[in-house]
């Protein structure tokens, strides 16, 4: 961020954000999730996220499902070896579990708080959502694969 101004920020992007997310495609005023970065000696609640986008996904539908709201993305399959049911993703930079997966997408539940705070309210079906994977899976399977 280079610039807040009451609730409009600021900042410099380069190419690889751009074609890696979906802030290319947003029109000027678009809601986005924007969250300071944790401070040494703060409370952690929730999963480890860099903010590195690992790939953008379509929202199949949203609606409600025994666990609330839900959202069900498709997710491309590079990404398959790192989304699992009771793991965590997050969506939009938003850290989320997974109640439900398949080979091709997955399904995670939203509070009211989510819902209410963060862009993922306002999402409808076919909007493109920005997905990172869970740090811990990354390393696990990168460590599993490799491993010598």
């Amino acid at each position: 961020v280079t610039k807040k101004t009451g609730k409009r920020f600021f900042v410099d992007i380069i190419p690889e954000s751009l074609t890696r997310t979906n802030l290319g495609t947003l029109k000027e005023g678009a809601p986005l999730n924007l969250e300071a970065s944790i401070k040494a000696g703060e409370a952690f609640d929730g999963h480890f996220v860099s903010g590195h986008i690992d790939a953008t996904a379509r929202l199949i539908s949203t609606g409600k499902i025994r666990h609330g709201t839900g959202l069900t993305i498709a997710f491309p399959q590079q990404l398959r070896p790192y989304i699992t049911e009771k793991g965590t993703i997050t969506v939009n930079g938003v850290s989320l579990t997974v109640v439900d997966v398949t080979k091709t997408q997955f399904t995670v539940a939203l509070i009211p708080f989510t819902m209410a705070n963060t862009n993922l309210g306002t999402l409808k079906k076919g909007d493109t959502v920005n997905l990172e994977i869970d740090l811990i899976a990354r390393y696990l399977h990168h460590f599993v694969t490799f491993k010598k």
